[in-house]
C-alpha cells in the first residue's frame, strides 16, 4: 500500500513537472521531481542578477515578468501597478479597533497610494481571519521566518526572477559601482511610527560600522575583493545609495536571499536607540544586544516593531512564538483589501522529529512546508490524508542537486585533538588522490535503496539541475559533466588512489594509516543538515563502503549540538553530510565560491579570510586548495555586467571543481517534498521548491495572500 500511495502521488508530481517543461537529468526514479519548474535559472535565480536582471516586475504580486534574463538587461526597474480604488478593506479584528479609536483608519496606515504594493491572490480575493499553526524544530525559527520573507528585493513567486518589495524601484549604475533604492513612501513600522529610510538604514549601517558593538555586522557583500567596505548615504529620506570601489552587479539581489540577508538590516530606530548607550547613557551594550538579539528577533523579540506581515506579539523561550498580523502593512490585494488575510501565526518548538511528523499527519497545522522535510514520509502521510481532511501538494519539490552530500575540510586544523598529525591530516584531506578514492568508495544505487527506497539518480555534488546557470545547451552540458563526476562506484579504483596518495595499511591491520604509518580514522561529523533521518541513514551506509576498502571511520553523531557548527568554524571538521541546493549561485555563492567562514562549503578559514577582509582566517595561496583560484573567478563575476558571460565564468569555476576535486562528494539528486496542506487553505500555487532557502520559500509565494475557510478560521 506504501509504495503503490508513493507511485500515484510521483505520478501526479511527474505529471506537473511534464506540464511545466521539466528537464530532469537521466534520474531513473521519480528523480524527475526536480522541480523543473524553477527552471535552472530560476531556482534560485542569482538572485542579485546581476544587478540588472531584476525583471522589471510591473505587478509587485504578479508571477508574470520577463523574467532573469531580462531583468538582467534592465538598470532601473520600477513597480508600477496600482489599485483602483478610493476604499480600502480591512480586517475585522482592526475594523472594531479603529471603530474603538485606537487605531487610525486603513487609508491612513497605508502608503502614499502610488506606493501601495498590489499582490494579486493565486485563488482570488481571499476571507480575513484565522491563526495558522506551525511547528518549528529550534529556537530561532528559521522555517517560519522563510514564511514572513519580505525584503526589499524579493524573488518572484515562479522563480524566474526578482521584482521590488519594500524598494519600489532600484537602479544600478552603468558600471556596476553604484546601487540606488527607492524605497516606498508612506510604509510605518508595525507600531505606527513611520519608516524613513534614512533615519532607519541610517541606523543599520551605524551599528553595523560600530567596532565596540559586533552583534551586528556589514553584510559579507558590502565589501570590495581587498576588504574595503561600501559606502552608503541618503540623497533624502526615501532613497539609499551603495557605493563601491570596483562593480558589484549582483549585491541588489543578494538581499533578495532567504530571510538572513534582509533580517539584520531590519533595526527600527525609534525602538532600539532606547536600548543604546550611544543615545541613552544609563544603557550599556549588554542592554542594546540583548534588544537586538543578532538576526533572529523576529520569532524571539515581543514587540519588537517590524516591516512585515505578522510581527512579534508573544514569545514563551522554548515553547512558542505568536506572531500577530500588522495594522500598517503595505500590501492590499486587487480589491483593495489590505494584506494579510490571516490574523495570527502560531508556532510551537518541537524539537523532536517524530512527534512533530506526528502532529503534521494528524492535520494539526494549516499548512505545514516544512513541518517534516523528509520524502520518505510521503507514503505515511499518504495514508493519513483523508481521514484527517488534508492533502499533499503536488508541486512541492526539493530541488537538490545532490541530497546527502558531504564536504571535505580543505583546511583542517583540529591540532589540539591531534598535535603530532595535524598537518599531515590536512595534507591528506586535501590531496586530490585521497578524496578521489573518497568518491569512488560510495555505493550510490545502494545508498538510493537504503536512503530513499529507489528513489533518486547517482549525482556527484553539484547545485539544483534547475539553476538558471544550466538553462542553455552548454549550460546543460556543463551540469552534465559535473553531475557525472567522480561518480561511478569502483572499490578497485578507489584503492588504486588511496595508494597513490600514499594512504595505505602500513601495520597490517586492515585499515589504512598516514603516509608516516601513524593510524587514521576519519571522522564524519553528523547533523541535521538534509534531516534528522537521511543523514543517519546515509552516514551510516557510507561509512560501510568506506570500510570495505580499508578507511577506518567513525560517526560522530552532534544532531542539534552547538559542535556541529563550532567545529565546522573552526576547521576542525574532516569530512561532514550536508544537502546541495542552490538556484543561483551568484546570490548564495559558498557552494562553490569560498565567501564566508560558516557557509564556505569546504574551506571555511579561507571564507573567513575573505569574510573579514583578511582580518582573521588563513590566506588562500595560489594552487593549492583552489579557494584562491575560486575567489577570484568570484570578483571576476560579479563585475561582469552581461549575464551570459557571468554564466561562463561560472562554468570556469565547475571545472576547477572537476578537475581539482572533488571537493565535496555527491549521493543522490532530487526527490520530492511533503507539504501538508488542509482542505480550505489556498493561495498556493502550483510549485513549491524547498530545498534551497535562498528563493525564500514559502514567503516569496506571498504568503500574505494565504487565507483560510471559515472551518478552518474556527467560525
Amino acid at each position: 500500500m506504501k509504495k503503490l500511495t508513493l507511485i500515484a502521488f510521483m505520478l501526479l508530481l511527474g505529471l506537473f513537472l511534464v506540464a511545466c517543461g521539466a528537464d530532469a537529468p537521466a534520474a531513473e526514479a521519480p528523480a524527475a521531481e526536480e522541480p523543473a519548474a524553477e527552471a535552472p535559472a530560476a531556482e534560485e535565480p542569482a538572485a542579485e542578477e546581476p544587478a540588472a536582471e531584476e525583471p522589471a516586475a510591473e505587478e509587485p504580486a504578479a508571477e508574470e515578468g520577463g523574467g532573469i534574463e531580462q531583468a538582467q538587461e534592465e538598470a532601473v526597474v520600477e513597480d508600477t501597478a496600482t489599485v483602483e480604488t478610493s476604499e480600502y478593506g480591512e480586517a475585522p479584528m482592526l475594523a472594531e479597533m479603529v471603530a474603538a479609536g485606537s487605531l487610525p483608519a486603513v487609508a491612513d496606515r497605508l502608503p502614499a497610494k502610488e506606493d501601495i504594493q498590489v499582490v494579486t491572490p493565486v485563488d482570488g480575493v481571499g476571507e480575513y481571519g484565522g491563526t495558522w499553526h506551525n511547528a518549528s524544530w529550534w529556537q530561532g525559527m528559521g522555517n517560519i521566518e522563510m514564511i514572513v520573507y519580505d525584503p526589499p528585493v524579493r524573488w518572484k513567486p515562479d522563480y524566474t526572477g526578482y521584482e521590488p518589495g519594500l524598494v519600489k524601484s532600484w537602479e544600478i549604475s552603468e558600471d556596476g559601482t553604484q546601487l540606488t533604492w527607492h524605497f516606498r513612501q508612506g510604509v510605518k513600522w508595525s507600531d505606527g511610527v513611520d519608516f524613513i529610510p534614512a533615519e532607519d538604514m541610517a541606523y543599520w549601517w551605524e551599528l553595523a560600522t560600530n567596532e565596540d558593538f559586533a552583534i551586528v555586522t556589514p553584510p559579507w557583500w558590502g565589501r570590495d575583493s581587498d576588504g574595503t567596505l561600501m559606502e552608503v548615504s541618503f540623497p533624502d529620506d526615501y532613497t539609499m545609495v551603495f557605493t563601491w570601489g570596483e562593480p558589484h552587479f549582483i549585491a541588489n539581489f543578494v538581499v533578495a536571499q532567504g530571510f538572513w540577508e534582509w533580517l539584520p538590516m531590519e533595526r527600527p530606530k525609534h525602538y532600539l536607540s532606547q536600548f543604546d548607550p550611544n543615545y541613552d547613557s544609563s544603557k550599556t551594550y549588554q542592554d542594546l544586544e540583548a534588544a537586538v538579539y543578532g538576526g533572529d528577533w523576529l520569532m524571539n523579540v515581543a514587540g519588537y516593531p517590524c516591516l512585515h506581515a505578522w510581527c512579534p506579539e508573544t514569545v514563551v523561550p522554548g515553547e512558542r512564538t505568536v506572531l500577530a498580523r500588522n495594522p500598517y502593512y503595505w500590501k492590499v490585494d486587487t480589491d483593495g483589501n489590505q494584506l494579510p488575510y490571516i490574523d495570527y501565526i502560531d508556532t510551537v518548538l518541537l524539537e523532536d522529529n517524530e512527534v512533530r511528523l506526528l502532529e503534521v499527519s494528524q492535520g494539526k497545522y494549516e499548512a505545514s512546508f516544512r513541518g517534516t522535510d523528509d520524502p520518505t514520509n510521503i507514503p505515511f502521510l499518504l495514508e493519513q490524508a483523508e481521514a484527517n481532511d488534508y492533502h499533499l501538494h503536488a508541486g512541492a519539490v526539493n530541488g537538490a542537486g545532490s541530497w546527502p552530500a558531504w564536504n571535505i575540510n580543505m583546511n583542517f586544523n583540529d591540532c589540539e585533538t591531534y598535535p603530532d598529525t595535524c598537518e599531515e591530516i590536512r595534507a591528506l584531506l586535501q590531496n586530490q588522490d585521497f578524496r578521489i578514492g573518497l568518491a569512488l568508495s560510495l555505493n550510490r544505487e545502494r545508498l538510493i535503496d537504503v536512503a530513499w527506497g529507489g528513489i533518486g539518480y547517482p549525482t556527484s555534488m553539484t547545485i539544483s539541475p534547475q539553476a538558471w546557470h544550466f538553462a542553455s545547451a552548454e549550460g546543460q552540458a556543463v551540469y552534465e559533466a559535473w553531475r557525472d563526476s567522480y561518480v561511478e562506484y569502483s572499490p578497485e579504483k578507489a584503492m588504486e588512489h588511496f595508494d597513490a596518495a600514499g594512504f595505505v595499511d602500513a601495520d597490517g591491520d586492515g585499515f589504512r594509516d598516514l603516509p608516516s604509518g601513524a593510524p587514521f580514522t576519519l571522522v564524519m561529523d553528523q547533523g541535521d543538515w538534509g534531516g534528522q533521518v537521511i543523514p543517519v541513514l546515509s552516514n551510516e551506509t557510507y561509512s560501510s563502503d568506506l570500510q570495505a576498502v580499508g578507511v577506518n571511520t567513525l560517526i560522530n553523531d552532534l544532531m542539534g549540538q552547538p559542535d556541529w557548527t563550532l567545529r565546522w568554524k573552526e576547521g576542525k571538521t574532516m569530512i561532514r553530510n550536508s544537502h546541495a541546493s542552490e538556484l543561483d549561485i551568484w546570490t548564495y555563492p559558498d557552494w562553490v565560491f569560498p565567501l564566508r567562514n560558516e557557509a564556505a562549503r569546504a574551506w571555511p578559514l579561507e571564507g573567513l579570510y575573505y569574510e573579514t577582509g583578511g582580518a582573521d582566517g588563513w590566506e588562500p595561496q595560489p594552487g593549492t586548495t583552489y579557494a584562491y583560484e575560486l575567489q577570484q573567478l568570484y570578483a571576476k563575476g560579479i563585475a561582469e555586467p552581461d549575464i551570459e558571460q557571468r554564466h561562463k565564468i561560472f562554468y570556469e569555476a565547475v571545472q576547477i571543481m572537476i578537475d581539482h576535486g572533488p571537493f565535496m562528494i555527491g549521493g543522490s539528486g532530487d526527490q520530492a517534498m511533503p507539504v501538508v496542506v488542509r482542505n480550505g487553505f489556498h493561495g498556493i500555487p502550483e510549485l513549491v521548491i524547498l530545498g534551497p532557502w535562498a528563493p525564500g520559500s514559502p514567503g516569496n509565494l506571498h504568503s500574505e495572500q494565504f487565507w483560510m475557510e471559515a472551518n478552518l478560521r474556527g467560525e
